[in-house]
């Protein structure tokens, strides 16, 4: 099963006044999923771009899109342009699905989100992009490197003034103008769509899923039955609650708690600590090999005269830090790197490493990593709104090299202090693990097997 958790907060909504997308991307357990910048460049007519499984023909111009990348894979989980546009995907399961096992000739998802970003200035461009290629090439590739594991994708699509919500089934789509604060799953959600495919709703009647005299509900109708509804309908719902529970304008602190909750208080609460992934919660944790579990999160804005805002969180987000990001057009080694073997200078694997070793016993452990988390990110926060103010200084005066290099040197620094705390937390750990006698408990043989695969050691 593969699951992502994303919602969206209009600019009257959060505390930065502008619209606001948030996301946690679950992968397949040890899919390194690192930040990448691609520059926007002109192109021959004629010229053709590879995606994952296929090649389609490119655009005459595409934008500089700063994404988060599975490291095989050649789209992105969530990501944003240089115009501001952002975008993220969740993966679906519907009726009308197409292909099979070893049916590689469609774009996945992922490719549909980079190609939305590539090129669409606006949200609607982006989603007319998305839905043309979608009617043209199709999508249900197989999207794991561990097993075969295909799907449809939603998608969040925002910027400084529109937020969409797509919905997709097979080649087929609905959206819908989204005007509050709302959050999405591995469910649809869509009942009456704003814009829909022409054959929508006649192609669902037709194939008897709606009663003669019913009215047409896109969820209802194209939902196919699957055991991922059992965990995405109540995850969907904890962030709807959560988002509810706030009378006042969202700020970072609680937007970052949204992102890291693990059902804590309720009846969904895993059981023998979040990290044994009993229930699937807003941070996953996988319980099994096959599992899903939250390799990245992002939250992302726009901030006049220094552009698109985002934060990264490596791995998993309750035992990691949320990174400053911009669309500068470098980013720091330790941020971009990733692969399929742990890699002592990427951060994506510092902090995969410490979420192991913190899983060996996530309620001694885990307190302290986030306590040291959360120090972390305030104190990066601070540099980061002290880097952006100095940064729309110098763009409205107008020296722009000077914003970038603010703004790079920030991302510089927040990622050499990330490194620091995640070696600094996990060899804290992994002292603690060897006074202990080695790792022991539940999750003992899932960890070495892990380890094992990946390269990685911890003790």
């Amino acid at each position: 099963m593969l699951s992502c958790d994303t919602f969206v907060l209009p600019a009257e909504a959060n505390f930065f006044g502008s619209n606001l997308m948030a996301k946690n991307s679950d992968r397949p357990i040890g899919e390194a999923q690192a930040l990448t910048w691609t520059d926007g460049a002109e192109h021959a007519r004629g010229e053709t771009v590879q995606c994952t499984y296929i090649a389609v023909p490119q655009a005459e111009k595409t934008y500089g899109v700063l994404g988060s990348k599975p490291y095989w894979i050649w789209g992105y989980e969530m990501g944003v342009n240089e115009k501001g546009v952002m975008i993220g995907n969740e993966a679906q399961g519907s009726k009308a699905a197409e292909g099979g096992c070893g049916c590689e000739n469609a774009l996945l998802g992922m490719d549909l989100l980079r190609l939305g970003l590539e090129r669409g200035a606006t949200a609607r461009e982006a989603m007319e992009v998305i839905t043309a290629l979608l009617e043209e090439y199709g999508q249900n590739a197989n999207a794991s490197r561990l097993y075969d594991k295909r799907y449809e994708n939603s998608f969040f699509i925002a910027d400084r003034e529109e937020i969409w919500l797509l919905e997709t089934a097979g080649r087929m789509w609905a959206a819908k103008r989204i005007e509050e604060p709302y959050a999405i799953s591995n469910c649809y959600t869509i009942v009456k769509p704003d814009e829909c495919s022409e054959v929508l709703e006649k192609y669902a009647r037709d194939k008897g899923w709606l009663a003669a005299d019913e009215r047409f509900n896109f969820a209802k109708a194209y939902t196919a039955p699957a055991a991922r509804q059992t965990s995405a309908v109540p995850r969907m719902r904890r962030l709807r609650a959560l988002l509810e529970a706030e009378d006042e304008p969202l700020d970072a602190v609680t937007i970052k708690a949204i992102l890291r909750d693990h059902f804590e208080g309720t009846l969904m609460e895993p059981r023998f600590g979040a990290s044994f992934g009993t229930f699937p919660s807003i941070c996953m944790h996988a319980m099994t090999r096959d599992g899903s579990q939250t390799a990245a999160s992002m939250i992302c804005r726009w901030t006049e005269n220094v552009g698109p805002v985002m934060r990264y969180a490596y791995s998993l987000p309750c035992t990691s830090v949320y990174i400053p990001a911009y669309c500068t057009g470098e980013l720091p080694p330790l941020m971009s790197a990733s692969g399929e073997k742990f890699d002592e200078n990427s951060l994506w694997w510092l902090f995969e490493r410490l979420a192991t070793a913190v899983s060996a016993d996530y309620e001694r452990y885990a307190p302290f990593a986030r306590i040291g988390a959360a120090n972390l990110d305030e104190e990066m926060e601070t540099q980061a709104a002290k880097a952006e103010r100095a940064a729309a200084r110098a763009n409205r005066e107008g020296r722009p090299e000077e914003a970038q290099a603010v703004l790079d040197e920030a991302m510089i620094q927040s990622a050499h202090q990330a490194a620091a705390f995640a070696i600094k937390q996990f060899e804290q750990i992994r002292a603690a693990i060897r006074k202990r006698g080695g790792i022991s408990g539940v999750r003992k043989e899932f960890i070495e097997e892990y380890c094992e695969r990946v390269g990685m050691e911890i003790l």
